[in-house]
């Protein structure tokens, strides 16, 4: 209704807009949370709208802002995202004002005492950054200087978002003028020499921390800088605080992607950077449960960077990765179930696979052979629709594999029965004498519960020991896990959306769509 008739019929003035005004008004005054987070909704939702008029869009910007100085974090950080959208529609009003804005978030960082309102001027200074591109150019030295402290601030939550807003900041400034860059880079290089001498933990996270940002952000300026930089990540890399521990691994990915000739040449005690960073990951991976995740993706990040060079690692980081998912596809199949980070590992490996398939490509072949049925053990997930969908790019031999056993996994999260091919003969007669297919609405099939759970472990070692395609252990092993998925209303909407969009145009499903999938359409559920 706000799209067609955001300025009203024939001059008069559109009703609902009036109202939802007035309401704002009323809420964005309230000192109530609810009222305000209802208001940023609101105005959230009205700066997508196409036929505001000038006034409008004044009114809407002028409420925004005024919500962003929340000393609750909750209000603030909706308040942040709804501005960050303003800027993204870079309205006359919004953009003629970014100035001001910014000057009112520094002012805020040197005399605000409330950290939810310091916190939420990092966030603001962030978005003006990266949405405003060169208009606010003349503030950078001004920016650098007033992040500076907080890069090295006694809570973690302070530094973490100053490196965001310094990354963005230097996004600002032109690559090919060294002259510009140039001091502003040695003048960040000094900061991050003096946070590593002067030590303790906010002194090396903040080393790491600017590192990162000049090597993603500085152009070749750090090139004289790199091995100093890797001898950081890699001093630091066991060190006993988790944020330095995890900033300096993160940083290994950064330097192979910056300089991937560097990366593998460079000689650190008696091994290139590669090999030292390579085998500690690998290590970390089978060794740290806290930090599989982290490993993991950072070793597909080094593949894709190096990846003739990361060759030789190829066999141990798919070991690794098919040793954690058997584990995990037997802890699934217990009463315990999982921890929640073993579920971020299970995300992190599908990653990492799609990664290596990207880097490379029919190498992995053999070893996705291997693992491909433990995968599918993750359970239904975007990323594991996306890992597959990369797998079957790169990967083109396991085609045949993946949608076998994501039709299976479809069809029982869907049907509670596995998939059955197409067969002509069969489906014919079924469709002559109007009946539904007996397979797929056999529901005899679903004393399931226990026993597959039982199954699963059973199977895992039969799994991995077999290739892909070979005998029905696999397959079985698939089945015993999609029927353990916990089935809820976003996973079968998952399901319907993977079964139109995932590519199966050469797979015959018209009996199974006709037999399994209609009954949908009158679900109560509009999703």
């Amino acid at each position: 209704i706000l799209d067609a008739e955001a300025g009203g019929k024939h001059g008069n003035p559109n009703l609902v807009y009036s109202d939802i005004n007035a309401r704002l008004v009323k809420n964005v005054g309230s000192s109530d949370i609810h009222d305000r987070l209802e208001s940023i909704a609101i105005l959230s939702a009205l700066i997508d709208v196409d036929m505001l008029d000038e006034a409008q869009r004044t009114r809407i910007s002028s409420q925004v802002k005024s919500l962003l100085p929340h000393t609750n974090p909750t209000v603030s950080t909706e308040a942040v995202g709804a501005y960050k959208k303003l800027l993204n529609k870079k309205w006359t009003i919004v953009m003629s004002s970014v100035e001001l804005d910014l000057n009112r978030s520094l002012e805020l960082l040197s005399s605000e005492r409330n950290d939810v309102v310091r916190m939420t001027a990092l966030h603001v200074i962030e978005a003006l950054c990266t949405g405003t591109n060169t208009t606010l150019f003349p503030f950078i030295p001004r920016i650098l200087t007033q992040l500076s402290p907080y890069l090295r601030d006694p809570k973690v939550e302070y530094r973490l978002a100053a490196s965001r807003a310094l990354g963005a900041c230097l996004g600002m400034v032109p690559s090919y003028d060294i002259s510009i860059r140039g001091p502003w880079l040695s003048y960040l290089y000094e900061e991050q020499q003096r946070h590593q001498s002067s030590g303790g933990v906010e002194g090396c996270h903040a080393a790491l921390l600017i590192c990162h940002e000049l090597i993603q952000h500085g152009g070749m300026y750090m090139q004289a800088n790199f091995a100093s930089t890797s001898d950081l990540a890699l001093k630091l890399k066991d060190h006993r605080e988790p944020m330095i521990h995890k900033a300096a691994i993160s940083l290994l990915p950064v330097l192979a992607r910056y300089s991937p000739q560097d990366f593998t040449k460079l000689n650190v005690s008696g091994e290139t950077l590669m090999v030292r960073s390579c085998n500690y990951l690998i290590n970390l991976s089978k060794t740290s449960e806290r930090d599989r995740a982290t490993a993991f993706l950072v070793l597909g990040q080094i593949a894709q960077s190096c990846s003739a060079e990361f060759k030789p690692f190829i066999g141990s980081t798919m070991c690794s990765i098919k040793d954690v998912l058997a584990q995990q596809a037997n802890l699934r199949a217990t009463a315990s179930g999982l921890a929640p980070e073993a579920d971020e590992t299970a995300q992190a490996i599908l990653q990492t696979i799609a990664m290596l398939a990207t880097a490379m490509g029919p190498t992995l072949t053999r070893y996705m052979r291997d693992i491909i049925d433990l995968v599918f053990t993750t359970g239904l997930s975007q990323t594991l629709c996306d890992s597959l969908a990369v797998l079957e790019r790169e990967v083109s031999q396991l085609v045949p594999a993946i949608r076998d056993r994501l039709l299976d996994v479809i069809s029982i999260i869907l049907v509670d029965v596995p998939f059955r091919p197409a067969q002509p003969s069969l489906d014919s007669l079924e469709h002559r004498m109007g009946a539904m297919s007996l397979h797929y609405t056999s529901q005899a099939n679903s004393a399931h519960g226990s026993s597959d759970r039982a199954s699963i472990g059973a199977n895992v070692a039969a799994s991995s020991g077999a290739a892909a395609g070979n005998g029905n252990d696999s397959t079985s092993l698939v089945v015993a896990a999609a029927r353990n998925i916990n089935v809820t209303t976003d996973i079968r909407v998952l399901a319907l959306h993977t079964l139109t969009s995932f590519g199966f145009s050469e797979e015959n499903l018209s009996e199974f769509v006709r037999n399994g999938i209609l009954h949908y359409l009158n679900h109560p559920s509009a999703a």
